[in-house]
């Protein structure tokens, strides 16, 4: 772990995969983390990424990082 660091970060995986990554995403080792893991850390399904790259097709070079976030899901757990 680099202190200090503030970055966004993503895990791309399988969409099968979801739920598995969020739960080890929320592992009592990385929640205990300041900040917590799942507040910088978001989930891409593959199809998803996939899909959106596959629509901007050659502009993908010019997109900004952002772009991302909109279509990265949290991996916080729900508060209910």
């Amino acid at each position: 772990m680099q202190p200090n660091i503030n970055i966004k970060l993503y895990i791309v995986a399988p969409d099968e995969r979801s739920d598995k990554v969020i739960a080890e995403i929320n592992r009592p080792t990385f929640a205990r983390l300041t900040p917590s893991l799942p507040k910088f850390c978001k989930f891409i399904p593959y199809s998803q990424l996939k899909n959106e790259i596959e629509q901007i097709g050659y502009r993908v070079q010019y997109m900004k990082p952002q772009f991302i976030d909109g279509f990265a899901e949290s991996c916080e757990p729900d508060e209910t």
